[in-house]
């Protein structure tokens, strides 16, 4: 049998805790997504480097629409959770990008 201490501690900490108990329970459940990595960009080079690839092969999947993109003037931007998300729809289909 287990052995149980108890001992007082004040509403703060005990709040505190609780706080801390849900959000690591609900974290198992789905984690909470980090806002800076779903607001990571990375430009046409950036993305180059994140795959491994070229600038022209990135511009022919963007031509392609292979991966959503933004346009701020002549900067192209592509949001790193999008890319992702392609990368495992074109897995799952058993295809290459």
């Amino acid at each position: 049998m287990e052995q149980i201490i108890l001992s007082s501690i004040s509403l703060e900490t005990f709040e505190l805790l609780i706080k801390r108990s849900v959000t690591a329970a609900l974290q198992i459940i789905k984690p909470i997504p980090d806002p800076l990595v779903d607001a990571q960009q990375f430009t046409i080079a950036e993305l180059a480097v994140y795959l491994k690839c070229t600038k022209a092969t990135i511009h022919a999947y963007k031509k392609r629409g292979i991966f959503p993109y933004y346009q701020t003037g002549r900067t192209v931007y592509f949001k790193k959770v999008e890319v992702d998300k392609a990368l495992e729809v074109s897995k799952r289909k058993g295809g290459k990008v």
